[in-house]
């Protein structure tokens, strides 16, 4: 059911037109940089996005220029990834499955107040997420927690029905879409 999901959710996204794409991740990092969690957050975890995803370029270079921390993921096997610190989109390069990872070493993880967020194919009101299949995220919330995790999608990635969830699923604490904060 989850792959099936799945598989409907991306090719929803990808059918969005790039012009409104692009309007639609503007509106999500105004969303997002207004907010009180970024404005108190000490540093920003991150994805580098790709594809059809929701645009992050412009919440890295912001957070770097408010003198954030930035850390992006870089996968390692057994569904496990860690978050390194980068200072520049010159810190990345393509790694496994296609994704920009960082090339830096040092390792931040996350602490309370801190800002996470989150890419997904598809969510729904109850702050479930379906990802992509790695398991990668869940992975990582299950080893640290205390944090906001907030998932970024365009509105068409909001399911009106409960997506189904499994035992190692864990929620998000937020959601934002161009549309503001998800209730």
């Amino acid at each position: 059911m989850k792959k099936k999901l799945r598989k409907e959710a991306l090719a929803k996204r990808k059918e969005i037109p790039a012009e409104e794409r692009a309007e639609k991740s503007r509106r999500i990092t105004e969303h997002i940089l207004q907010s009180e969690v970024y404005q108190k957050a000490k540093s920003v975890f991150s994805f580098v996005s790709m594809g059809s995803e929701v645009e992050m370029r412009d919440i890295l270079r912001q957070a770097w220029k408010d003198g954030k921390n930035v850390a992006v993921p870089k996968t390692k096997q057994g569904r496990e990834m860690i978050f390194l610190k980068i200072e520049s989109f010159a810190d990345l390069k393509e790694g496994r499955f296609g994704v920009m990872e960082p090339v830096t070493q040092e390792e931040i993880i996350p602490e309370a107040g801190d800002l996470f967020l989150v890419p997904g194919a598809l969510f729904d009101r109850n702050k479930n997420r379906i990802g992509y299949g790695g398991g990668y995220y869940d992975t990582y919330f299950e080893k640290y927690q205390g944090y906001r995790k907030i998932g970024l999608a365009f509105s068409e990635q909001i399911s009106e029905t409960d997506i189904p969830t499994e035992v190692n699923d864990i929620p998000l604490d937020d959601i934002v879409t161009e549309n503001g904060w998800e209730e």
